[in-house]
């Protein structure tokens, strides 16, 4: 009996626990509405941004950067001056968590790049890995 109650909370513990496939499945959700409008303005490749989410295949070309630039401005990640707006970006992190949030946002919202789109792509690659890293300890 004891064996069984064991199992049975374990499992209510696993479920409860939140999956790299549930945040990829986040991440493809958040820009869904807005990825044709953002492969239109950047030039991306609709198929490398898809790649780069679901199988962590970063491209580091120019216009993927920049899909991420406008990802950033339609999510008010990034204002009209192109400064990042940091506080913003823990409500997309993604990772239920929130002291894992705090930890990736103090990590990852800081870094700056070359220019906006660099910026922008630096900043998601971070939020990205390390969003998967911590679902995966």
């Amino acid at each position: 009996m004891i064996t069984f109650v064991f199992i049975a909370c374990a499992l209510v513990q696993l479920s409860n626990q939140q999956t790299v496939d549930q945040l990829i499945d986040g991440y493809l959700n958040l820009i869904a509405p807005l990825k044709p409008d953002c492969l239109k303005e950047s030039g991306a490749d609709s198929d490398t941004i898809d790649r780069g989410i679901k199988l962590g295949d970063h491209s580091t070309d120019q216009n993927s950067k920049c899909f991420w630039k406008c990802f950033f401005k339609k999510y008010n990640l990034i204002n009209d001056n192109d400064e990042i707006q940091e506080e913003n970006i823990k409500q997309y992190i993604g990772v239920s968590d929130k002291s894992v949030v705090d930890e990736i946002h103090k990590k990852c919202a800081p870094l700056r790049g070359s220019d906006p789109c660099d910026t922008s792509d630096k900043i998601s690659y971070c939020v990205y890995t390390s969003a998967k890293e911590a679902l995966t300890k």
